[in-house]
Parts: structure tokens; sequence; C-alpha cells
């Protein structure tokens, strides 16, 4: 019996030594950096001053708060926002670089030949930020007063009525062929280099409509420079409550809702995806932002990543058509 109790004690000795030995180990490591432990980068693919960078920084700001940490703004524009979304594909994917970007990159790669990324592929989705409210305007003279009167005008006269666009591929572009596509009118495509360029050439006469977003509207349609015919939502825009919709006025179930979205490099470990959208929806309900998104024409809509895209795929399926018969391309 001493013989057994001996070699006991000298079993639970070794145990204890080993323990002490794996814990003191397990203490000389480094502690793992709880994400995120340094400022996040959001690299907006478009100039300063415009719509996706006031975006960006409004938001950016209070997603800082949420995370802990302050947030860079990093614009990196060319290309119709394509050198910035490369630049995020191919940064590492650790959460630390974000992309903002507009509903044109989910029809991106439609349009061009040889896109350097590709958003189904390169970047992972982190969630959905606002939606914007695009209506259809057309000049004051254009003896049309809906959108049933305005497609059989443009029926009445074939080839001989024109529309503006923010350029080749925009969504607003897209729209406006979806429309034609739909209706099975001739009007005659005039891009122009962004929104106001080519809402003053409506209020000129130089076009005779113009689908762009109810921000860029309102000065003009306020001023009577511009009619507003119909609105692209599924609803009426809260900005233009007394103007139907396009679906409600002449064409059932079109809709053409811009958005603004964040998204990261493909491979982000998923709790990292899980952390930021998170701090995205807290961000998007404090009633600052969302007073201050509204005031520029901005809806927030939080929402998942898998709801992100889902999105990206329901544009894609609704443009990708169009885009063919068409032959849209951008060089």
């Amino acid at each position: 019996m001493p013989s057994f109790v001996s070699a006991l004690r000298g079993t639970r000795r070794t145990a204890l030594a080993l323990a002490a030995g794996t814990l003191a180990a397990l203490a000389a490591l480094p502690a793992a950096a709880a994400y995120p432990d340094r400022p996040v980068r959001i690299v907006v693919p478009y100039s300063a001053g415009g719509g996706t960078d006031t975006f960006a920084r409004l938001v950016g700001q209070e997603l800082g708060r949420q995370l802990g940490q302050s947030v860079v703004i990093d614009n990196r524009p060319g290309a119709s926002g394509l050198l910035g979304g490369a630049a995020v594909a191919q940064a590492p994917a650790d959460g630390y670089t974000l992309l903002v970007d507009q509903s044109s990159i989910a029809t991106n790669p439609l349009l061009y030949a040889k896109p350097p990324y590709d958003v189904n592929r390169d970047l992972a989705p982190v969630g959905l930020g606002a939606t914007l409210d695009n209506v259809l305007l057309v000049n004051p003279q254009l003896p049309a007063r809906n959108v049933t009167e305005l497609i059989a005008l443009a029926k009445s006269r074939p080839g001989k009525l024109n529309y503006a666009s923010t350029g080749v591929g925009t969504p607003q572009h897209l729209a406006m062929e979806v429309i034609k596509d739909s209706s099975g009118t001739d009007i005659v495509h005039v891009p122009y280099k962004g929104g106001n360029p080519g809402i003053v050439a409506l209020a000129a006469d130089e076009v005779q409509m113009f689908f762009i977003s109810v921000s860029t509207a309102m000065p003009f349609v306020k001023s009577g420079k511009v009619r507003a015919l119909a609105s692209g939502g599924t609803q009426r825009s809260p900005l233009l409550p007394e103007v139907p919709t396009v679906s409600e006025s002449g064409l059932p179930g079109f809709q053409a809702t811009g958005w603004l979205a964040f998204f990261a490099p493909a491979g982000t470990p998923a709790p990292v995806i899980r952390q930021l959208n998170a701090a995205l929806a807290k961000a998007l309900a404090v009633p600052a932002l969302v007073d201050g998104l509204r005031q520029q024409g901005f809806e927030p809509a939080p929402g998942t990543p898998e709801a992100l895209g889902a999105l990206v795929k329901r544009d894609q399926a609704q443009y990708g058509p169009v885009i063919r018969k068409a032959n849209i391309k951008v060089e």
C-alpha cells in the first residue's frame, strides 16, 4: 500500500508540474489582438465632394465610433469606380480596408470586356448602407403629363426624342434602357459627365427627359425648370409624395432604385464581417446620422451581408438582358 500511495503522489506531482508548465507557456504567448485594433480605411472609388464621398464621410464618422477606432476615407477615382474597387479587392482580407460603392458595382462586370475585379468573386458583402430615390424628369414644354402619355409621344416620334444620362452604363442609363425596352420606344441616348450637366441640358431642352436622383433633381423641380413625371422606386419618394411611381403610372413592375453599400475583400473572416455589419447597423440607427443622410437624399437601409449579395444578383438579372440586347459596352 505505501508504494501505491507514493506512486499516486508522484503521478499527481508530475501532472501538476505539466499543468503549471502549460499555463506558463500560454502566458508567454502574445495576446490575440481584438478586431479592430487600428484605424479602418474606407476606399471611395470616386472624387471627393460627390454623393458617394459625402455618404462615406457621414457614415464613416459614426461607424468609427461604433467600432472604437478612427475611420480614414481614401478617394481613389478613375474608370467609373473600377480603380478603387480593384484596390480593395487586392487588399489584405483582414477587415481594415473597406469599399463604399454605388449600385453600378453590380453591372460593371456586364459592361466591361475585362474588368479588373468581379464583385461576386473578389469582394465580400458587408451590408447595404442606403437607397437613393430616382425620378424621371421631363422638360416642362414636353406635352406629356404622365408615363403613359410619354410613351405614346415617344412612339409617335420614333428617334426624335432624346434622354440624358450620367454616362454610358450608369444606373440611370440602364434604367432608361429598361423603360425603352419595356415600352417598345425609340428614344436617343445622350450621355453627359454627371448629373448637373445633364439636368442643365434638360432645362435648356437639349434633351427631353432624364432619369436622375431625387436629391439632384429637387432644386430644379422646385424652381419649375424641369417637371417630375414619375419616381423609380417601388414606393413614392417621401421628397416627392405627390409624384407617382413609374410602376403605377404606365409600366407595372418597373423599379430602379439606386443604392450605396459596403464591401470587404473576399476571404475576410466571417466574424469580422458580422462585427462590421453590426456596427454599420448601429451607426445607421443614430438619429443625427439618419437626419444628415436624409438631408442629402439618402434613405438609411441597413441589412445583412446575405441581403446585399442577393441585391447585387437581382440587379445583374434585371439589367443583364437589356445590356446584351442593346449591346451596351464601356471601353
